[in-house]
C-alpha cells in the first residue's frame, strides 16, 4: 500500500485533515497504527474509553480496537481488489453468456451465435473475419447483439456501420449508371 493510500485510510478512520493525517504517518515512518496513536495523544481522535458496565453487558466505543479495524481494514483492501478484477471478469463472462449475435439479411436469420462462441472466433480468426464482416455489410447483411442486456449502444454503432455500408453501396451504384452513357446515347 503506497503512501497516499495509508493517509486516506487514515482520514477516513480517524476522521481528521489530510494534513493531520499525512504529518502523523510522516512522524509515524508509514505504520498506521502508530499514526493513529499520534494523533490521539495530540487529541485530534478521541481514544478509546473505558469499557461501562451497564445491567450486566460491558459496552465499548468504536475506537475501542483501534489496531485491530486497522489490520482487518488491510485485510479487506486486499480481497476487494481481487473481487474488483474477479467481478469485472464475472460481469463480462455473463453479459457473454447471457446475449448472442444475430447476423440477418432481408431481416431473416443467416447465424445466431452465443456471444461467447462469437467472441472466440473472432479472437482466432480476427485477421480473416473483419474483412468478412466488412465485405458482407456491402452485400446487405446486419448485425446486432441481442439477449438479457440492453445493447442499444452497440446495436446503434452496428446499425450505423450498416448504414454507412448502404449508402456506399448506394453511391458508388449510383455514379456508375449516371456517369456513363449507353451506345443509345451515343447516336444522337
Amino acid at each position: 500500500m503506497d503512501n497516499f493510500e495509508k493517509v486516506e485510510r487514515l482520514v477516513e478512520k480517524a476522521n481528521v485533515s489530510f494534513e493531520d493525517a499525512k504529518a502523523a504517518l510522516d512522524e509515524a515512518n508509514g505504520d498506521l497504527l502508530d499514526a493513529m496513536i499520534i494523533l490521539e495523544k495530540r487529541g485530534k481522535v478521541k481514544g478509546p474509553e473505558q469499557s461501562e458496565y451497564v445491567s450486566g453487558k460491558s459496552e465499548q466505543t468504536e475506537y475501542a480496537n483501534v489496531s485491530e479495524a486497522v489490520r482487518e481494514s488491510a485485510k479487506t483492501d486486499k480481497g476487494e481488489a481481487f473481487k474488483g478484477v474477479g467481478g469485472f471478469f464475472r460481469r463480462i463472462f455473463r453479459y457473454l453468456s447471457d446475449n448472442s449475435l444475430r447476423v440477418a439479411k432481408n431481416g431473416n436469420d443467416i447465424i445466431n451465435l452465443p456471444l461467447w462462441l462469437s467472441a472466440i472466433i473472432i479472437l482466432f480468426t480476427w485477421h480473416v473475419i473483419w474483412i468478412v464482416i466488412l465485405v458482407s455489410l456491402f452485400f446487405g447483411v446486419r448485425y446486432s447483439i441481442e439477449g438479457k442486456n440492453d445493447s442499444k449502444a452497440v446495436n446503434t454503432i452496428l446499425d450505423q456501420a450498416s448504414d454507412i455500408a448502404d449508402n456506399v453501396k448506394e453511391s458508388f451504384s449510383s455514379k456508375e449508371s449516371g456517369g456513363q452513357s449507353g451506345p443509345e446515347d451515343s447516336n444522337k
